[in-house]
C-alpha cells in the first residue's frame, strides 16, 4: 500500500472513531424519546379508560401525564380538551385545543378552530366562537357543522343577518337539514 493511500486509511479510520460518541449520543437520544413515547402511550390508554368510565379528573390527570412524557402525543389534547369541556372547564379546554394547533402542522384543517368555537358557544362565549368559527368555514368552506353552529354563535351575539346567511349556507351545503330549518323559521319569527 502506498504512502498515500495509507494516509487516506487513516484519516478515514479517525473520522469512523470520531462519529462513534455522535452515534451513541444520538442512538441514547432516540431510545429515550422511544420509552417517552411508551409511557406517552400508556397515560393515553389509562385517560381514554377513565373517560369511558366516566372519571373525568382522572382522564384529564392521564392526558396531562401523556402530553408530559410526549408533547407529541397528538390525540392526548383532543381527549384532553373533550375531558375538560366535560368537567366544566372551559378555558382548559380550549387551552389543550390551541396548545395542538400551535404544534398541529396541518393548519389548514379547520375541525380544530370549530371545535374550540363549540367549546367557547357552550361556555357563554359567544364572541370568542364567532372568531374560532369563521376560522373554521374559512379553512374548509364545505363545513356545514361549522356554519350551524356559527350561525349560533351570530344570533347569540345578536348578529341576525349573519346567523341568518350561516344557517342559509347550512342548507345549501345540507338541504335536508332540519335544525337549520327550524332555527332559520325562528330568526324569521322573532326578527323579520
Amino acid at each position: 500500500m502506498s504512502g498515500t493511500w495509507w494516509q487516506i486509511r487513516q484519516v478515514l479510520i479517525v473520522a469512523c472513531v470520531a462519529t462513534i460518541p455522535l452515534l451513541a449520543w444520538r442512538g441514547t437520544s432516540v431510545i429515550a424519546q422511544t420509552r417517552r413515547d411508551r409511557l406517552a402511550k400508556a397515560a393515553y390508554a389509562r385517560g381514554v379508560e377513565a373517560q369511558m368510565d366516566g372519571r373525568y379528573e382522572a382522564a384529564a390527570a392521564a392526558f396531562r401525564d401523556a402530553l408530559a412524557f410526549s408533547p407529541r402525543a397528538t390525540g392526548a389534547y383532543t381527549a384532553l380538551g373533550d375531558v375538560e369541556f366535560r368537567r366544566g372547564h372551559t378555558d382548559d379546554a380550549v387551552a389543550a385545543y390551541r396548545q395542538l394547533m400551535a404544534i398541529y402542522p396541518f393548519t389548514y384543517i379547520g375541525e380544530l378552530h370549530r371545535q374550540v368555537g363549540l367549546f367557547e358557544l357552550r361556555g357563554d362565549r359567544p364572541e370568542a366562537a364567532v372568531q374560532d368559527l369563521r376560522q373554521a368555514v374559512t379553512l374548509d368552506p364545505e363545513d356545514w357543522v361549522a356554519f350551524y353552529w356559527l350561525g349560533h354563535a351570530y344570533a347569540r351575539v345578536g348578529d341576525y343577518a349573519s346567523a341568518k346567511a350561516s344557517w342559509s349556507r347550512v342548507l345549501l351545503l345540507n338541504p335536508d337539514y332540519p335544525p337549520a330549518v327550524r332555527q332559520l323559521r325562528n330568526l324569521d319569527a322573532k326578527h323579520p
